[in-house]
């Protein structure tokens, strides 16, 4: 019966998805705004069966996080920002508001020579342990962060944004692709040219494995952050939403899509104290970056390779 249900469910995926092009032309609301790409409303089948996410190289108890797969159906479109928010768009924020962000960051750094992975005071969204230029995507910012981030922008410009929800964020990666990946289903060398993914080059500066299982086999120019626009976009003109950082969402924590909202609205219901966090980045090994992978955290973690986005939703 297992094996009917994922046959079933891997047609409805093939099925289901939206083709249609963005609505729009990109637009920004103010000087020190992100850039926004105007979505189609459409339907798209979001998550992954766990048979299919081990045979991507998931570990078996990591996997059936983004089941059951499930039609998600967006009757009105939205806008979603084209870059994660970057260094300067969050200084400005800082500036603006007063918002005093965290002083610590958990990040990777050599301690006798070896790398290990630890809560550093000092590190922090000004200097994450690695450097960062104002096009680099801020890091070492919380799930909280963000939504304060959000709610200033909205105060600024009049405005609803708001940190994408999971649904917003996977239909916006996906861009009415099927596949593993939106440039394709095989964890080839391709992915060098559309996303800064654990690859060699990181591989080599943190002495870490390079085999397949752990990294792509090829090299993207950049160990840590890559600035927003150093690669190529998805179908739907939006870069960044596979690799580089973690994107932190705006849903409750659950631990699967069971009783997930079907429309497109945000999951209210769960462990509201965290968040799933979505697309991937230069640092985790390369069996858990396809597109419909979750990686949960606190809504207050700070990471070395966390960060967000914006989505626009009147």
């Amino acid at each position: 019966m297992r094996i009917r249900q994922s046959i079933l469910l891997a047609a409805a995926c093939i099925a289901s998805s939206v083709s249609a092009a963005p609505a729009g032309k990109s637009f920004t609301d103010c000087t020190d705004c992100p850039e926004m790409v105007p979505l189609p409303a459409g339907s798209f089948t979001m998550g992954i069966a766990a048979e299919r996410e081990i045979a991507f190289g998931m570990p078996a108890p990591q996997a059936g996080k983004a089941e059951p797969v499930h039609k998600v159906t967006f009757r009105k479109g939205f806008a979603m920002a084209k870059y994660p928010v970057t260094v300067a768009q969050f200084r400005a924020f800082i500036d603006e508001s007063g918002y005093r962000a965290s002083d610590s960051c958990y990040t990777q750094h050599k301690v006798d020579g070896h790398y290990i992975y630890e809560n550093v005071r000092g590190f922090s969204w000004r200097s994450p342990g690695f450097p960062q230029d104002d096009d680099h995507p801020v890091v070492c910012v919380s799930a909280e962060d963000g939504e304060a981030y959000a709610n200033w922008l909205s105060r600024k410009t009049g405005h609803a944004y708001a940190v994408p929800n999971e649904a917003q964020y996977e239909y916006a990666l996906r861009a009415g692709t099927t596949t593993a990946y939106f440039w394709g289903d095989q964890r080839d060398a391709t992915a060098c040219e559309y996303s800064n993914q654990p690859d060699l080059d990181q591989a080599d500066a943190l002495g870490a494995p390079s085999g397949p299982k752990y990294r792509f086999q090829c090299r993207d120019g950049y160990a840590y952050t890559s600035p927003v626009t150093a690669f190529k976009p998805n179908p739907w003109g939006l870069h960044d939403m596979a690799g580089n950082i973690w994107e932190w969402t705006a849903d409750c924590l659950n631990d699967n899509y069971e009783g997930a909202p079907t429309d497109g609205s945000t999951w209210t219901t769960g462990d509201c104290d965290a968040r799933p966090s979505r697309g991937g980045s230069y640092g985790n090994a390369a069996f858990s970056t396809y597109a419909a992978v979750r990686a949960p955290r606190h809504a207050g973690y700070v990471g070395h390779s966390w960060g967000f986005r914006v989505v626009r939703t009147d």
